[in-house]
């Protein structure tokens, strides 16, 4: 399982809160830059650190894997604490301010007066390879409602790990982003993930780990310099039994050629042509990936 970073943190006595008034205040500032778009970032006090906001996603949160740094509250959002009051670990800074103040550090428009900073737990590759494993590879996909939307269907199909990959210098998009978050619905907060690989150098090590891997490519893949043209597949025809990974590109340019030509496979998802002459676009990347999941946890035994 992932493993949790140490805090060093201070212990206070449970549902004992600080007040904050000033909008210079320390704290106020790092909830502004988690919950904006600048998190996770990382900094000799916090290391690396993530927002959430809104009762339900706090909830997550507080429940999952994540070690809670602080918990933020307004005047109008105190109403949430009874309920979420039970998971507020004791190490956790419990903090209050007035609902002007929260709603100038709050990433959304109508803030419900709750929010918290977490540093989400840290993935090894082994954590993705346990078991049986059915792996997603995130390869340069840039856009961080298709990043949540993603982790949000793999963890409903039964993935064990999602890896974070970069393509020919292209990064994918942060999980931990908070509008990568608010897509996942937290489930980035559950799922183990490995960020920063490029993609090349792990599924080289998906391949050592006994892990076969297909690319979902929407175009016909050149062949390579054998001359040999791939296979390619539809997801029933694929074997999802064993262990196994996914590969995702980038929503406009998709996976490099010479990445597809590597994996062990090639799956495409049939559709039907359209009536006019014009082509039709490829599926959105957070579509197809739940199409693909969605097959291999049926052959999984979903349900």
């Amino acid at each position: 399982m992932p493993q949790m970073a140490q805090t060093g943190a201070r212990t206070r006595p449970p549902h004992v809160h600080e007040p904050i008034t000033s909008r210079e205040n320390r704290w106020l500032k790092r909830f502004r830059s988690a919950l904006t778009g600048e998190a996770p970032r990382k900094s000799r006090e916090d290391g690396e650190v993530a927002g959430v906001e809104g009762a339900r996603l706090v909830e997550t949160a507080l429940r999952s894997q994540a070690e809670i740094l602080a918990v933020l509250f307004s005047d109008s959002g105190a109403r949430h604490l009874a309920r979420i009051a039970q998971w507020i670990p004791p190490t956790a800074r419990l903090l209050r301010t007035t609902d002007r103040l929260f709603h100038l550090v709050t990433g959304t428009e109508t803030p419900q007066g709750l929010a918290a900073l977490v540093r989400p737990p840290i993935a090894a590759f082994d954590d993705l390879v346990a078991g049986v494993p059915l792996i997603l590879v995130l390869a340069g996909v840039q856009d961080p409602g298709n990043v949540g939307a993603l982790v949000r269907t793999a963890e409903a199909f039964g993935v064990t790990g999602v890896a974070a990959c970069s393509v020919d210098g292209t990064g994918t998009a942060n999980p931990y982003g908070p509008k990568a978050l608010r897509a996942s619905a937290g489930s980035a907060l559950r799922l183990p993930i490995l960020r920063g690989a490029a993609a090349p150098v792990f599924l080289a090590q998906l391949r050592v780990a006994g892990v076969r891997t297909y690319a979902a490519c929407p175009d016909p893949v050149a062949p390579g310099a054998d001359g040999k043209a791939r296979e390619v597949l539809p997801p029933w025809k694929i074997d999802w039994h064993g262990p196994a990974a996914l590969l995702i590109g980038n929503e406009g340019a998709g996976l490099p050629a010479s990445l597809a030509r590597s994996a062990d496979g090639i799956v495409q998802i049939p559709h039907t042509r359209p009536a006019s002459e014009e082509p039709m676009d490829s599926l959105n990347a957070a579509v197809a990936g739940g199409i693909l999941l969605y097959e291999a946890a049926r052959q999984r035994g979903l349900g």
